[in-house]
């Protein structure tokens, strides 16, 4: 599922820039604190280099660890649709438990499923929900 995972200064060398054919990345930034930051981007070298001079700049929480999935062309639709699911599943339990890469990982690996190209059957139902 991961086409990377490890240090954010490694990312620039191991994951290229996706042209627009390819689509882009899922990125999962975690910070110091263990907490997940989720982005889509085309560019990974360039969003963690972003996130450590903002973070430099700013008093920020620097980065620990980034995974990123492979490219995707529907990358963009990926993450909104993630973002829902995962604030449903908060909004469902009565006292929400922290976020782990785990639960993200599950739903990023049902979501590239369900939107690969040529699979028509569910991307009409999860269309409805953004």
């Amino acid at each position: 599922m991961w086409l990377f995972d490890g240090s954010p200064e490694l990312v620039g060398a191991k994951v290229p820039d996706a042209s627009a054919q390819d689509g882009g990345y899922i990125m999962v930034f975690v910070l110091e604190s263990g907490s997940p930051r989720i982005v889509a981007t085309r560019f990974p070298g360039k969003n963690v280099t972003s996130w450590k001079s903002r973070a430099a700049r700013y008093g920020g929480e620097s980065l620990n660890r980034v995974l990123v999935t492979n490219s995707h062309p529907r990358y963009e639709k990926i993450k909104r649709l993630l973002i829902h699911q995962l604030s449903m599943d908060d909004e469902a339990n009565a006292s929400p438990s922290p976020l782990t890469l785990e639960q993200i990982g599950e739903k990023v690996s049902g979501l590239f499923e369900t939107l690969s190209p040529g699979s028509t059957q569910k991307t009409a139902s999860m269309t409805a929900v953004c």
